[in-house]
């Protein structure tokens, strides 16, 4: 074997090398923290997931059509928008895409002051339950210092 075909091979099993090692993009780290946010008059969370966008809308539309707690008011599938009751909170979900197999989930859950905790957990939950439809683990962010 000639020095230029065993130089030749190394750099072939090197670059496989490269290309067989998992690559850790902060990005897909930060992706699956969900972020909710807590206003007066509603509670917002979001996560964005490393799936496309028709996917996570088909796997929210199997979520709460699965479960009888959830009840669809309204829908449109063009938008990737519901609307639907859990006890007596109103929500909204919508899955945006942000980029070929990147997408984006937003709820927003309506609160009176006295129901504002539950209602920021059912905003985070409905999220959790579509992320663990499609096989994704979704995290909440630590308890802030």
């Amino acid at each position: 074997m000639t020095t230029g075909t065993k130089y030749t091979i190394s750099l072939l099993i090197g670059f496989a090398f490269l290309l067989s090692t998992p690559v850790h993009s902060q990005f897909v780290t930060i992706a699956r923290k969900i972020k909710s946010m807590h206003t007066s008059q509603a509670d917002i969370a979001t996560v964005i997931l490393d799936a496309g966008t028709f996917k996570v809308y088909r796997a929210m539309m199997d979520t709460l059509t699965s479960n009888k707690k959830y009840a669809i008011s309204n829908r449109d599938n063009t938008k990737r928008f519901v609307e639907f009751t859990v006890q007596t909170h109103k929500v909204s979900m919508q899955v945006d895409s942000l980029d070929k197999g990147l997408s984006q989930i937003t709820v927003a859950s309506v609160h009176s002051d006295n129901a504002a905790k539950q209602s920021t957990d059912i905003a985070v939950d409905a999220i959790v339950r579509v992320c663990h439809s499609i096989g994704i683990k979704c995290t909440l962010p630590g308890p802030k210092n």
